[in-house]
């Protein structure tokens, strides 16, 4: 019998963290409302010029995509032990209906919550909320990846992975 990795959370909680991140379906949606604000964490120690974006995105090699993937992994590990990870998705025809789930495991959690571990979901790559520190994280496609929150809460923890796992954390103009 297949095993169930999430589970809704109760009527209740959806609607505190509906509340919480009023501004989610925006940012889901590529519009950054103007209150909030990004950071990201990344293998890189500066934003990247057109030019080295070509040199360090395109045909990187096994062994240091592998480096770069054991980083965010290490990142990522740190951050679902010591905070709360829940996954999110947007319902109904419209897609206007945010619907917050738990995960059944910490070994489901790990695999989403990794390089690449979207997929378990069927996603293209992870995204989780943090209500602990009300901010969500999103897994990017170049070796960054980004914090969206309209509270610096998560900014200390997020600057005390990002040290303990080796990457950068960059901040938006």
């Amino acid at each position: 019998m297949h095993k169930r990795r999430l589970l809704n959370l109760p009527k209740n909680r959806q609607d505190e963290l509906r509340q919480q991140f009023s501004w989610l379906r925006k940012v889901h949606e590529a519009e950054r409302p103007a209150e909030v604000q990004v950071l990201s964490v990344t293998v890189f120690d500066h934003w990247l010029s057109r030019e080295e974006a070509c040199d360090l995105l395109e045909n990187v090699s096994t062994v240091e995509q592998r480096r770069r993937n054991a980083l965010h992994a290490k990142f990522c590990a740190s951050l679902v032990v010591d905070t709360t990870a829940l996954s999110f998705v947007f319902r109904q025809r419209a897609k206007d209906l945010l619907v917050f789930r738990e995960f059944t495991s910490d070994e489901a959690l790990a695999n989403y919550c990794s390089p690449h571990g979207g997929r378990t979901l069927g996603h293209r790559q992870f995204h989780v909320a943090l209500p602990e520190l009300d901010c969500v994280f999103y897994e990017s496609w170049d070796d960054t990846n980004h914090f969206f929150f309209t509270k610096p809460t998560a900014v200390g923890a997020i600057s005390k992975w990002a040290s303990q796992s080796g990457l950068y954390v960059l901040s938006h103009g």
